[in-house]
């Protein structure tokens, strides 16, 4: 959702500035905070990845 709304906000020409590649995300790594993910949330959505 969030990359929908920041492709809608700022349109992909604004974006191209920092955003090179097609993908807005990396496949590579994933950072949230955890105050309002519990543990059990955070491993469920590794192990949909």
């Amino acid at each position: 959702k969030t990359s929908r709304y920041a492709r809608k906000q700022y349109g992909d020409t604004f974006l191209k500035e920092y955003y090179w590649k097609p993908l807005f995300w990396s496949d590579s790594y994933f950072a949230t905070t955890v105050s309002e993910n519990s543990l059990q949330m955070v491993q469920e959505y590794i192990k949909n990845q």
